[in-house]
């Protein structure tokens, strides 16, 4: 059931669209009552528009939240009418350019850890803690993103611990939109630590109890974002990672999700999860910055039609950046391929169309991962051909910075929109477009060419068995319990069936056929099993599978790494 509550974000707007006026200045104050959070008290001072009317645009939808503007209440105006009606944009009249302020809560969703369902579009607020993105949480005068803004945090609860990238702020003005792409938490139990990247802060925020300390997390990503600034040739800059419960998923499972901000990236996972482990993670999160932040960003109407680039590159050059700073090894940088082809290669909407994505995106699994495992592998493909091109004196590195640097230089134009005629201003032969068309609008499947991953990477196709788990995983997943059974599955064969309770997993490789997969769970007497089986399909598909090539000296393996980390 969900419990409504108060939540209330304190919001001084100033307008500076007109000269000589104060920036946009927002402030933020949790209220504690009794010891529990009950608020963020809420207000919102701004200059409305000189025609008098203001269009106030609330929370509406994004990252899988819609209608957020559901959770403000209490909205409330001086120096202004509030017309009635209105959802996600409310209009005010006024004076020419009157002072106007406004107020409102948002309402809490819940006493308990959101669940690995959450939407992150959502606060979640509970009552001795809080996470919210700004896309969420914060109103904003129409028209204004590039206004002047200031943030600051009001009194601080007693024992509480407050981080927000708007820290980062102090003392200087920003923007409007730096505002809205915002993460802010606090709480009873947040972990802070400090460090230094490149002579630039950073700062981790972990609330809870994990795996893995906050000190061990704030390490890794300090290693791994001075190989991504190395690679983008960048100073250091103010950085803030953020770590938030979901809570523990049911029956042994885990879930993660990243968000990355321009300064920032917002880790929500449940607590079973050692962020140490998988470090591919926190590179993808962190090379948002320039991805797509710094070379063109998305457009604001189905961006997901465009994370063929800002999620594909970004996955593709996490993995560089690993096996660039040494914290993996070239074995390790093959096991990722695989497992990236084993997924593409065997997925349902491998050849989807661009339409057939977006028709299903947000509620289909594998149509969510397609254009990023396809940006990935023509990242790769289009890397190997600069380099072809260019007798080996540029990579897909140089297109990048290019593009980041005109970015910097005011050219227009979204990140994807401006990557073809980059690419072709360094090397003029590539076809970009017309490997879009055919992989990206037209779903053709990409087959990499051989040699595309240099001399120390084998590529070779081989025929294998489609994965079938034999029941529904991500229902079971959710609930515990086991359900959708195929009588004419691999899990049924094995002893698997509906009711069931899902204790946990042990072994296998999701997507991977081939590798035995184990699953641990209670029948109605209460007794606890483990039933193992191949989760093997009765149809088959034509697999791209990596291999180092054996018998590699220290010096032909060195050689191999920095090809292949671009150097």
């Amino acid at each position: 059931m969900r419990i409504w509550g108060l939540v209330a974000a304190m919001v001084f707007v100033a307008s500076g669209a007109f000269a000589g006026q104060a920036p946009v200045a927002y402030r933020l104050t949790p209220v504690v009552e009794r010891g529990a959070l009950s608020a963020l008290a809420v207000e919102m001072r701004f200059v409305g528009d000189a025609d008098g009317v203001t269009d106030l645009e609330l929370p509406s939808s994004w990252a899988e939240g819609e209608k957020l503007w559901r959770l403000v209440d209490h909205l409330t105006v001086d120096g202004a009418r509030l017309d009635p009606g209105g959802e996600a944009v409310r209009l005010l009249r006024h004076g020419s350019r009157a002072a106007i302020t406004v107020r409102y809560r948002l309402a809490i969703t819940g006493e308990t850890d959101p669940g690995r369902d959450h939407a992150k579009g959502e606060p979640v607020v509970r009552p001795a803690w809080f996470m919210a993105h700004g896309e969420g949480l914060f109103a904003a005068p129409a028209g204004r993103q590039g206004d002047p803004a200031t943030f600051a945090w009001g009194a601080r609860p007693k024992g509480w611990t407050l981080v927000s990238d708007l820290d980062h702020l102090a003392g200087r003005t920003g923007k409007v939109s730096e505002i809205i792409d915002s993460v802010v938490v606090g709480g009873t139990q947040v972990t802070r630590v400090n460090a230094k990247v490149a002579g630039a802060p950073l700062r981790v925020a972990v609330i809870g109890q994990w795996p893995a300390s906050a000190q061990a997390v704030t390490d890794m990503a300090a290693r791994i974002m001075t190989a991504e600034n190395a690679l983008w040739r960048d100073r250091g800059q103010p950085f803030l990672i953020t770590v938030t419960p979901l809570g523990e998923a049911k029956g042994g499972g885990s879930s993660s999700t990243g968000t990355g901000k321009s300064d920032a990236f917002a880790i929500e996972s449940t607590t079973n999860v050692d962020l140490t482990r998988d470090p591919h993670f926190l590179a993808h999160e962190y090379m948002h910055t320039w991805l797509p932040n710094q070379t063109g960003g998305l457009p604001l109407e189905d961006e997901a039609r465009d994370y063929w680039f800002s999620e594909g590159f970004t996955d593709f050059y996490a993995t560089r950046v690993l096996l660039a700073s040494g914290i993996w090894s070239l074995e390790d940088y093959a096991a990722r391929y695989n497992e990236v082809l084993t997924r593409y290669d065997g997925s349902a909407a491998r050849n989807f169309t661009a339409d057939q994505v977006m028709a299903v995106f947000w509620t289909n699994q594998d149509a969510q991962q397609s254009p990023y495992d396809r940006g990935r592998l023509l990242a790769l493909t289009w890397d190997r051909a600069v380099r072809t091109a260019s007798g080996g004196r540029l990579s897909l590195d140089d297109v990048m910075r290019r593009q980041r640097d005109a970015v910097r230089a005011g050219a227009k134009g979204y990140g994807a929109a401006l990557f073809p005629g980059t690419l072709r201003a360094l090397a003029p032969g590539i076809d970009v477009e017309a490997d879009l068309a055919r992989h990206v609008t037209g779903g053709e499947t990409v087959w990499l060419e051989s040699g595309v991953f240099g001399p120390c990477l084998a590529l070779a196709r081989k025929s294998v068995p489609v994965f079938d788990r034999g029941f529904d995983g991500a229902k079971s997943g959710q609930t515990g319990i086991i359900s959708g059974v195929d009588p004419a599955g691999p899990a049924y064969a094995a002893g698997l069936r509906d009711g069931m309770k899902r204790l946990s997993r042990e072994g296998g490789k999701e997507g991977d056929s081939r590798v035995e997969i184990g699953y641990r769970v209670a029948g109605p007497d209460g007794v606890p099993s483990l039933i193992k089986y191949l989760p093997a399909g009765k149809t088959t598909f034509d697999l791209q599978a990596v291999s180092v090539v054996p018998g590699l000296s220290g010096e032909q393996r060195a050689a191999c790494v920095a090809d292949l980390a671009g150097r």
